[in-house]
């Protein structure tokens, strides 16, 4: 397996961290959905596994074949996701700019970035995924100047924010379940051998 690399990333909101590491959430607190760190993890696995040649038993087996199929779907997804949220960014960034005051105004004061590094392993599909955490990041540093420069109220920006963070969150939640669909496959195999 290839070496971990340190990736240091700047979030601008901790709800962006908190969906990037459920260890910063206070009191052990975990999300329903599967956090960005445990997905990159995931994704490695993925990649690693549909990469194999040569297998250990039919439980690793059947997961190779079965990332083989899946890893293109999960890679066009992400490459999808990267695509939106680069919409996004451009489209609320010529929002900011028709907006006067957004010139005058120094908004870093209303931000409070969080600098962390990210240990992930160097395979596309994870370095893609860190790329949409960063980028749905910037799409909703955006979002928030124009809420900060009165372009929209407290409530739109919210909902803006559900609505900007539904497909990451969709994503995260849909390699969730796929994840556990493997290794359910690879468990009924292990189960047959085990009771044979």
């Amino acid at each position: 397996m290839e070496k971990i690399v340190k990736i240091p990333i700047t979030f601008h909101d901790i709800v962006n961290v908190l969906m990037w590491d459920d260890d910063f959430n206070k009191d052990n607190v975990t999300s329903r959905v599967p956090c960005g760190k445990k997905i990159s993890y995931w994704l490695a696995r993925a990649f690693t596994l549909s990469n194999i040649k040569k297998y250990a038993d039919k439980s690793q087996y059947a997961l190779a074949v079965y990332y083989k199929e899946s890893l293109p779907n999960t890679e066009a997804t992400l490459k999808e996701l990267q695509d939106f949220y680069l919409g996004q960014i451009k489209s609320l960034k010529k929002s900011l700019k028709n907006n006067p005051i957004s010139a005058s105004l120094d908004l870093s004061a209303f931000i409070n970035p969080t600098k962390i590094t990210v240990g992930v392993m160097p395979f596309p599909p994870v370095l893609m995924f860190v790329r949409v955490n960063i980028l749905c990041d910037e799409a909703h540093g955006e979002l928030r100047k124009l809420y900060q420069c009165g372009n929209i109220t407290k409530s739109e920006y919210f909902r803006q924010r559900r609505e900007l963070f539904r497909p990451i969150n969709r994503f995260r939640s849909e390699f969730a379940s796929s994840v556990s669909e493997a290794g359910k496959l690879a468990r009924s195999l292990t189960e047959k051998k085990t009771g044979e």
